[in-house]
């Protein structure tokens, strides 16, 4: 029963470490061409501050991807010493986030009242981002159970996908991206929270809540792109 169960959490340990790669796949995929490979495919220059805001999120997505790995190897005492530094990058990511977002609201739409800029905030996946600091934050308010802890971390990181998907349609078509994103966040939704209630034939609670809000906060982008 004992060996059963701890093949169990290995192979749990496992699938959350192949989710982080896949993540930080897509995240370089959708970036590579605007920014990781630029220097290459000769694409447009960039701002001082969009090199901030990349250091900056593939820091975050090197050290969730290191996080698990650890996980995986049972090295959680590195893994708790590292969970202070990710609280720090992660409230930089949020704000330097919002920063960025608004920066680009203002030059793009220099007369928005309250209500338009609510509007494009949300368009520009601004509901996501506060969304991820809400899970990172949540997450490490219970981060003494770790079942819940890397379900909200693991919602984390994926409510962060959107701006990386869209990019990566973008490079194939300009034809009803938003329909498509929405879509490819839905199927990364379902198919995290679908495999773990399968392994564990229950629905975590934290994937019930999480994958919900993740899935909402993305309708509602939808929403306000088609509305703006």
């Amino acid at each position: 029963m004992q060996n059963s169960e701890q093949s169990a959490r290995g192979e749990t340990r496992r699938l959350f470490l192949a989710s982080a790669l896949a993540i930080a796949a897509i995240m370089f995929a959708g970036f590579a061409k605007n920014y990781y490979l630029r220097a290459w495919l000769g694409t447009r220059a960039i701002t001082a501050m969009v090199h901030v805001h990349g250091a900056v999120m593939t820091a975050w997505v090197a050290l969730f991807v290191t996080q698990t790995l650890l996980v995986a190897r049972r090295r959680t005492d590195l893994h708790r010493k590292l969970g202070i530094i990710g609280a720090f990058l992660a409230i930089i990511v949020v704000a330097l986030g919002v920063y960025t977002i608004d920066r680009s609201i203002v030059r793009q739409h220099l007369d928005t009242g309250m209500g338009a800029y609510a509007l494009t905030f949300a368009a520009f996946d601004g509901v996501s981002l506060l969304l991820f600091g809400g899970f990172v934050l949540t997450a490490l308010r219970v981060r003494s159970r770790p079942q819940t802890h890397k379900r909200l971390m693991l919602m984390a990181m994926i409510s962060l996908l959107p701006p990386a998907f869209g990019r990566f349609v973008a490079y194939f078509t300009h034809r009803h991206v938003f329909i498509i994103v929405l879509v490819l966040m839905t199927a990364s939704v379902l198919l995290c929270v679908c495999i773990d209630t399968v392994r564990h034939r229950r629905l975590h609670p934290a994937f019930a809540w999480g994958g919900s809000l993740v899935l909402a906060s993305n309708l509602l982008t939808y929403l306000a792109q088609i509305a703006g």
